[in-house]
């Protein structure tokens, strides 16, 4: 829970995202500093945001989500992104980092500009009306271009490609 991760920006979209979607509430794994401010925000805002903390299986509330919101300002590399993949759920992320390069947009999930809360809205809206195949194709993309092997493989590649130089 930090500011890179943009949970504020979420927590800012989910009044718009409830207006389409009443039941909506976003549930926060992970700890760190801005917990306290992320609370308060979701209580001046009226909305349900649950923190939950660590927690011992991922997958499991993964699985449980109809979608993961990812609005982070920039990433190293999204792992969070993959695991959700694999587990077939359609997810809606910020276009910054290496983000473009795990989702397309439009094909296994939807990007949205960093600090754009109404954008963010509209996207969990419109995935939450109609996920389409974006879970599934997801989950396809995961599976064949950031598995251990595939990775190897690539990296083999370039070790090759060096020496023949």
């Amino acid at each position: 829970l930090e500011p890179q991760k943009g949970l504020d920006v979420a927590v800012r979209a989910l009044p718009e995202i409830r207006r389409r979607h009443p039941e909506a509430a976003l549930v926060v794994l992970g700890e760190g500093p801005q917990r306290n401010q992320l609370a308060q925000l979701a209580a001046e805002l009226d909305v349900p945001v649950f923190l939950l903390g660590r927690v011992p299986d991922v997958t499991a509330w993964l699985r449980r989500a109809d979608l993961l919101v990812h609005p982070v300002r920039w990433e190293g590399f999204g792992l969070a992104l993959l695991e959700a993949m694999l587990t077939s759920l359609p997810v809606v992320a910020t276009r910054v980092s290496s983000i473009p390069e795990i989702v397309v947009d439009g094909e296994t999930g939807v990007l949205v500009p960093a600090d754009d809360a109404p954008a963010l809205a509209e996207a969990v809206g419109r995935v939450l009306d109609d996920p389409g195949g974006l879970g599934a194709r997801g989950y396809e993309r995961a599976r064949a271009n950031f598995s251990v092997a595939r990775m190897a493989d690539r990296t083999l590649a370039v070790y090759r490609q060096v020496l023949s130089s």
